[in-house]
């Protein structure tokens, strides 16, 4: 029984940990919420069955398996839609094709529905602390104790102790990796985030805003669509520094983010150049929008009230340059809306300008 056990646990470690390993990279974020559920409870239904086939021995009695965490695994990762296929498979495996249909097979496929049911009802997305997992392995042993009693009937209690601390250790170990694993993702993704923010302003940064760039262009290309590119850039900026020291030039730019933020949409993309410059993708926009989209941010620019760290206000107002793709080709892009930004700044600050092709 030791050496089964091994292997079971073995198993468990083995798929979770790869498992969680191939649904961050291929589902999470890269598919939408109900593909990533429907895959993650098939997946883990075909495990459910893998689980069946390494069974161990209770006792001369009783001879089980995991199948009951598979399910509630699902629950946990993908709520009652991931656990509903995982359990679908399970019960319709067992119902069906191990043994046959028999009283055996058709309250072995109940327990497997009431675990479901245990689970979907106390595992919420979120929260999910020790006691609400323990308290969903404890009725489901229950309920499989139940099905011990009906089957076994005066030979039950010889097996509740060693059953009880199998399934027990299985649980608390998997529910401690789940929370590993977990919590390794979520460092994994902040730290893959901060890789693309810019430390003071949060906003993209120079090279993360360059790869959506080059993103953006061969969709837009495909789809025949027409986005703008602004560059902005902060009016005598040197003085703000010179007269109010660095602290108040970072309390600026980290302001100016917000203004931004306020000005354009979330379909919009953001970013920090370098300095006190910055440039935004503005989405769906041409030359018939996007003046009047930079003439917004300038005169939200213009009235905003930038409060210094050490007391007192401040006004500043930027200078904008745009260029509208595909009007301008995507290789000159940038330059030109850099032209256009030097010619707002010629022309006196304050100002917008819209390079033509």
């Amino acid at each position: 029984m030791f050496e089964k056990l091994i292997n079971n646990f073995t198993l468990l470690t083995s798929f979770l940990f790869f498992g969680n390993m191939a649904r961050s990279r291929y589902l999470k974020g890269k598919v939408s919420r109900a593909v990533d559920y429907f895959v993650s409870g098939i997946v883990l239904g075909l495990f459910g069955l893998l689980l069946m086939q390494f069974t161990f021995s209770v006792n001369k009695l009783v001879i089980a398996d995991f199948r009951q965490i598979a399910i509630i695994v699902s629950v946990y990762l993908g709520g009652a839609v991931s656990g509903f296929w995982t359990t679908l498979i399970i019960a319709g495996y067992r119902l069906y094709f191990l043994h046959g249909i028999s009283s055996a097979s058709v309250l072995a496929a109940l327990n497997a529905v009431l675990t479901y049911v245990i689970a979907a009802s106390l595992l919420p997305r979120k929260n999910n602390h020790l006691s609400k997992w323990a308290m969903v392995v404890g009725l489901s042993l229950v309920s499989t104790m139940a099905i011990f009693y009906v089957t076994l009937q005066e030979n039950v209690l010889r097996i509740v102790l060693p059953y009880s601390l199998v399934f027990g250790m299985a649980g608390l170990f998997t529910y401690y990796l789940l929370r590993y694993l977990r919590r390794s993702d979520d460092l994994l993704d902040m730290m893959r985030e901060a890789a693309h923010r810019d430390f003071l302003t949060g906003l993209y940064n120079s090279r993360a805003f360059q790869t959506f760039f080059e993103s953006k262009v061969v969709t837009s290309r495909a789809a025949s669509e027409v986005f703008s590119l602004l560059v902005v850039d902060i009016d005598h900026f040197k003085r703000v520094n010179d007269t109010y020291g660095h602290a108040a030039g970072d309390a600026v730019l980290q302001q100016l983010a917000h203004v931004l933020r306020d000005t354009f949409g979330p379909e919009d993309h953001i970013a920090r150049k370098g300095g006190e410059e910055f440039v935004v993708i503005v989405d769906h926009c041409g030359r018939d929008r996007i003046k009047t989209a930079a003439e917004r941010l300038r005169r939200n620019v213009e009235r905003h009230v930038f409060a210094l760290p050490g007391g007192g206000t401040l006004r500043i107002t930027v200078s904008v340059g745009a260029a509208v793709f595909p009007d301008i080709d995507a290789h000159e892009l940038f330059d030109k809306a850099d032209q256009a930004l030097y010619a707002a700044k010629e022309s006196g600050r304050n100002r917008v300008c819209l390079i033509s092709a």
